[in-house]
């Protein structure tokens, strides 16, 4: 039970910051992406399936760290080509 609730308060954090990385960072597409997957997996570890949890959660990390940096630096780049 420990395991599924750490696994669903994770979740819910990584959707926000997927959420507020889609918007601040112009990745809309991979962001809501990411938040899609961090949904996924606070509803599974509300249902006690860990792994699956665990495996949507890891993939909603690695599409909001990647919309991220791929939204900070098309930011950059259109900062510095305007300019």
């Amino acid at each position: 039970m420990a395991a599924d609730q750490e696994l669903k308060k994770q979740a819910t954090t990584w959707l926000v910051i997927s959420l507020l990385s889609s918007v601040f960072c112009t990745s809309l597409c991979i962001g809501v992406g990411g938040a899609v997957f961090c949904y996924l997996a606070t509803q599974a570890a509300e249902q006690g399936l860990v792994a699956d949890a665990a495996a949507k959660l890891r993939w909603g990390k690695i599409l909001t760290v990647s919309g991220s940096v791929l939204g900070l630096l098309a930011s950059a780049i259109s900062l510095l080509l305007h300019t």
